[in-house]
């Protein structure tokens, strides 16, 4: 495949068992509400070996969605946002997004990270953050450089031919412009 969205599902097939039981081990921690910041703390450390694997197969744009809902966990740990019913769903909720997603690219789906932005950004709201935008999920493949184009040959008479057409349309056009200087 040479479509740049396409990523290779090797190392995702690889890992992709280990990201599903650590995604279920997460959802687990958030769905123990009694157990306080222990159960939290539970969740956000198997979400981090989640965003760990996805940030070496390389999807950076669901490493950015995970890495936030991290950050929203680490700040419900730390009281900075409450851990009450609405939050906990929020993630859990999230963890699905980011499961339902690894599901689709393994069945061949594009890479298209612009699809989690309504996800993303009730993530950032419940964080507080108001820089929070679809622009963080877009991670195009820089690597990937543009084939050079071959100018299209002309033989050397009409080159000098349009060269000079050029020039003659370029002096009428300054000789009109100074023309205007000059009476204003």
């Amino acid at each position: 495949m040479t479509n740049a969205n396409a990523p290779d599902l090797g190392p995702l097939t690889w890992v992709k068992g280990e990201i599903d039981a650590a995604l279920a081990r997460a959802d687990e921690g958030l769905q123990d509400a009694g157990s306080g910041t222990s159960a939290l703390q539970f969740a956000q450390t198997h979400l981090h070996q989640v965003r760990g694997a996805l940030s070496i197969v390389g999807l950076d744009g669901l490493t950015q969605f995970a890495d936030t809902l991290e950050q929203l966990l680490g700040d419900m740990i730390r009281g900075e946002q409450p851990a009450d019913p609405a939050h906990r769903a929020l993630a859990r909720r999230a963890l699905a997004v980011i499961g339902n997603y690894l599901e689709e690219i393994a069945h061949g789906a594009p890479d298209q990270a612009l699809r989690l932005a309504p996800h993303y950004l009730a993530l950032g709201a419940a964080r507080g953050l108001s820089d929070a935008g679809p622009v963080d999920l877009f991670h195009p493949d820089l690597s990937r450089r543009p084939s050079l184009r071959t100018p299209a040959r002309t033989p050397t008479e009409d080159l000098a031919t349009s060269l000079r057409a050029a020039r003659s349309r370029f002096e009428r056009g300054l000789l009109e412009w100074l023309d205007r200087k000059s009476v204003v």
